[in-house]
């Protein structure tokens, strides 16, 4: 089946099973009972295509994902903040836009938004859902496949709703995570040094002055990015925000 269609939902089995596509968009199906057989899976291509219309209120689109170097599609703009949320909190290598139909022993089934591969080869399933559309329904299947993806050996991550400082602190430090924006060893020794003597961010901003107005930001924003200066996500930023070097 190609992948102008993805994959549809077909009938139960009596057992968990997880299909996808690869690149060439060739159907693969696995009977999802133990670690050892979901190292099969390997999505290349989406097994969901969302429809457009006019008056459509989602927004779709693409992320360029820092970690994995490649572009990323997006079905909301929840899910563009969630996976930029995913992408600087995590060491991605790779990530695939809805990747896999979940066909569960019961009968439900469930299309994950994004399959994701860690640096340190896990594997990492992400649900975006925003909390005031989740129906009895959605949370039955959320919980369904939490409990396959723990069975698996696989992270499961379940957004339904971030905060308006969170999703901003990531955006904030998320123009600056392409490698353009990255110092090199001197400049990264010269910031974290400066971090630790001045561990706010407006002592900070001025340790780092320099005689052009913000010259060294966005290379500070980048180690923000990733995770080599930390800071709460959770609080807005300002000058009294605290910082500490990873």
């Amino acid at each position: 089946m190609g992948n102008a269609r993805g994959i549809r939902k077909s009938r139960p089995t009596g057992w968990d099973r997880i299909e996808w596509l690869d690149a060439a968009e060739k159907k693969h199906a696995i009977r999802a009972d133990t670690p050892a057989a979901a190292l099969e899976v390997a999505p290349g291509s989406r097994t969901r295509n969302p429809g457009k219309w006019v008056g459509q209120a989602t927004y779709q689109g693409h992320y360029w994902c820092a970690g994995a170097g490649h572009l990323v599609f997006h079905e909301s703009m929840a899910e563009y903040a969630s996976i930029m949320l995913i992408d600087h909190l995590y060491d991605i290598v790779k990530v695939a836009a809805q990747p896999m139909l979940m066909t569960f022993a019961n009968g439900r089934f469930a299309y994950p938004d994004y399959f994701v591969e860690e640096a340190d080869g896990r594997r990492h399933l992400v649900d975006i859902h925003p909390k005031f559309i989740t129906k009895p329904g959605d949370a039955e299947r959320f919980a369904l496949t939490a409990e396959l993806c723990e069975k698996l050996g696989w992270r499961y991550t379940f957004i339904d709703q971030l905060s308006d400082v969170v999703r901003l602190n990531v955006e904030l430090i998320g123009r600056y995570r392409h490698p353009r924006y990255a110092p090199d060893q001197e400049l990264r020794r010269h910031i974290r040094a400066a971090a630790r003597r001045a561990p706010e961010m407006g002592p900070l901003r001025h340790a780092l002055a320099t005689d052009k107005s913000g010259e060294l930001m966005p290379a500070l924003y980048h180690l923000m990015w990733r995770r080599e200066v930390l800071f709460d996500l959770t609080v807005p930023v300002t000058d009294r925000t605290l910082v500490r070097v990873a």
